[in-house]
């Protein structure tokens, strides 16, 4: 009988430990991917909140992807002067200015994070609830 308590104690704590490794995981909003080129950016989003962030990325990398045509982009951050998020038919928009003055219009995941620090701590928020990202000095 003790056997049997000590078995159904494991298997009933055994949940417990595996629901923390979504509260301490990689979602943890004190852990956030580090890109390896270190960016600045002001983001803002659709209630007009703006966050001042440096080592900004999107799901980590130094880059903004999207669809344009049958055609994938990948645009390194330090071509890009700002993006304007655009939700049209539940399509997200990504209206990227780059520094020689064109813009491109990108299709991007919605789902996908910007992340970054901030002087308080750090910071993640889906593309889907940006209204504008804005690229400032590097350090």
């Amino acid at each position: 009988m003790k056997k049997f308590l000590t078995a159904l104690a494991v298997v009933s704590i055994i949940p417990l430990l595996m629901g923390m490794g979504g509260i301490l995981g990689e979602d943890s909003p004190d852990k956030i991917p580090l890109p390896d080129e270190k960016f600045n950016a002001v983001y803002i989003d659709q209630f007009n909140v703006t966050t001042e962030c440096t080592n900004v990325s999107i799901q980590g990398k130094s880059f903004i992807e999207g669809k344009r045509g049958e055609g994938t982009y990948a645009i390194p951050f330090q071509n890009v002067t700002s993006v304007i998020f655009l939700m049209r038919n539940g399509t997200l928009e990504g209206h990227v200015t780059l520094k020689d003055g064109i813009e491109m219009i990108l299709v991007l995941k919605g789902d996908q994070k910007a992340y970054g620090k901030t002087r308080y701590g750090t910071f993640q928020i889906k593309l889907g609830d940006l209204k504008k990202m804005v690229f400032t000095e590097r350090d």
